[in-house]
């Protein structure tokens, strides 16, 4: 009985006394079991997987909702995916997947107005041609996608619109009568301000798009006892009001003052001293410094003279103070705002007539259907552009009807068929790998390396790295020097912070696969 109970207690510390390798085999199960089935996933998303993500309308609105959706979706659909690891703990392959999915994706609208300091970086204090507004676009915006629309407000040079009061400009006032403007004495229009506030009517009316700045030379009959015509010059302002320009009439004493009082006009016949624009200008010029001597710089005079040209008749000027003289005004600078797309270039998009509109069946100059107008303006396109070549691009703006009026822009490239809308709803691909916990947007590419990548780094004998010690390729280092090379050679546009997961056989004494993971930092991979 004795032996018996010292056998039990020997028994008893066998199993009780420490175990040296027990740590190491714990660790060794620990990485084990950390270990996952490595794989790569190719996947599109069907309207059932919409449901699940609860995507009522079966697209992302947003990238950014695509990568945040995304992770826990392909957990749930693949949970046994994740990583596996070398014996350091750092990651030796991870699973990937390359989800394709719908996104919307409408057509990018930006809009801005040019400020001081974009003129001054400019070099010019307006922008008035198609090499102008491309330059500072191009600037400005310079990685815009083909479609891309900017509604650009700025500064430009505008001739002076000349306008003759119709019959129904007088009616809409008031006069509509005797057609003209009663500027006897004591009769409605006598005073010039009353005359003004009715042509700005009429321009309000006839001219609602008006930019700001814009000049109206207005003709107007009148009546002060005989029947006459007599003319405006007027400016739209900020407050949507026409403002007068100074209006001024040379008189006899300023003609004498300038050398003409013998017939208190400017000769403009062939060959005479005043025939050109110019010439009258010093004239006109040396009068307005001599009555006006306050004027500040950007005050403008609207001059009428009299002229003999083989009969009397009279001429208008507008002149600027620029602070020391006056000088001729044939624009002036106006506030615009215009929509410009890039197909390339920066441009007015295409627009239709009403003639254009009636050719494509339609009684109103809009359409009253998108699904129509995207249809038929693809054909209209056909006889616009019969020399098209596969992916040409144009950028369309159509007026839709759909209770009100809007504006619609869409974008047609063609096939070499036909032009074929682009949908706001794309299909895209979004990349994830994991990290050994979750799954994060990732654009790594898995790369194995081929007979031509060896023969390329020497080592097309074997078509392997010798990594048994002391050999050429036994360090990572000398490795990745190697790998550099290859995936420079492979991928010459790849850009800053894409990776590469690179398996490659190895000969260690037998022949076997590894794989390094880099990230390009600079011109250069970097292990990661």
């Amino acid at each position: 009985m004795k032996k018996i109970f010292y056998s039990f207690a020997i028994l008893s510390l066998l199993f009780t006394s420490c175990n040296p390798m027990e740590d190491i085999y714990e660790e060794i199960d620990t990485k084990t079991n950390l270990d996952a089935i490595v794989g790569d996933v190719t996947r599109t998303l069907s309207d059932e997987d919409y449901k699940t993500l609860e995507l009522s309308f079966g697209n992302f609105s947003s990238i950014d909702d695509a990568k945040s959706m995304l992770p826990a979706f392909i957990t749930d659909t693949y949970p046994a995916l994740g990583v596996t690891y070398k014996s350091d703990g750092s990651i030796n392959e991870a699973s990937s997947a390359a989800i394709t999915y719908k996104l919307y994706s409408p057509i990018n609208f930006e809009a801005y107005t040019l400020t001081d300091a974009d003129y001054t970086d400019f070099g010019a204090t307006s922008l008035n041609t198609s090499g102008d507004f491309n330059a500072f676009l191009g600037a400005q915006f310079p990685s815009e996608p083909n479609g891309s629309v900017v509604d650009l407000t700025y500064n430009t040079l505008a001739p002076q619109i000349e306008y003759t009061l119709t019959d129904d400009d007088f009616d809409l006032v008031g006069n509509g009568q005797y057609d003209n403007f009663d500027i006897r004495s004591g009769r409605a229009e006598e005073e010039i301000e009353t005359r003004r506030a009715k042509i700005e009517t009429i321009l309000l009316n006839n001219f609602p798009d008006a930019a700001v700045g814009q000049q109206y030379l207005v003709s107007y009959a009148i009546y002060d006892g005989s029947a006459g015509v007599l003319q405006m010059l007027l400016q739209l302002n900020a407050s949507s009001e026409y403002v007068l320009i100074n209006g001024y009439t040379l008189t006899d004493a300023d003609f004498a003052s300038v050398g003409n009082g013998q017939y208190n006009n400017f000769d403009t016949r062939e060959g005479k001293d005043e025939e050109t624009v110019e010439a009258r200008r010093a004239k006109i010029e040396t009068i307005l410094l001599n009555n006006f001597p306050s004027s500040v710089s950007g005050d403008q005079y609207f001059v009428t003279y009299a002229v003999y040209n083989g009969t009397n008749t009279t001429l208008n000027m507008l002149l600027e103070f620029d602070g020391s003289g006056y000088l001729l005004v044939e624009a002036t600078v106006i506030s615009k705002t215009t929509r410009f797309t890039y197909t390339g270039s920066w441009a007015a998009p295409i627009t239709f007539s009403r003639a254009e509109y009636a050719v494509m069946g339609q009684s109103y100059p809009n359409f009253s259907n998108e699904d129509e107008a995207l249809y038929k303006i693809g054909i209209y396109l056909e006889t616009l552009y019969q020399f098209a070549a596969a992916d040409d691009f144009v950028a369309v703006q159509y007026d839709l009807y759909s209770g009100s009026l809007n504006t619609e822009n869409v974008n047609y490239v063609f096939d070499g068929s036909v032009w074929n809308a682009i949908p706001t709803v794309i299909d895209t691909i979004l990349k994830f790998g994991h990290d050994g916990t979750n799954w994060v947007p990732d654009n790594t590419i898995k790369y194995t390396l081929t007979n031509a990548d060896y023969a390329l780094v020497g080592n097309d004998r074997y078509n392997n790295f010798d990594v048994r010690t002391g050999k050429d390729e036994e360090k990572i280092e000398a490795r990745l020097v190697k790998i550099n090379t290859i995936l420079k050679a492979n991928f010459p546009s790849s850009e800053e912070g894409q990776k590469f997961s690179v398996t490659y056989a190895v000969y260690d004494g037998t022949n076997s696969t590894r794989t390094t993971n880099v990230i390009k930092v600079g011109a250069d991979y970097v292990l990661q």
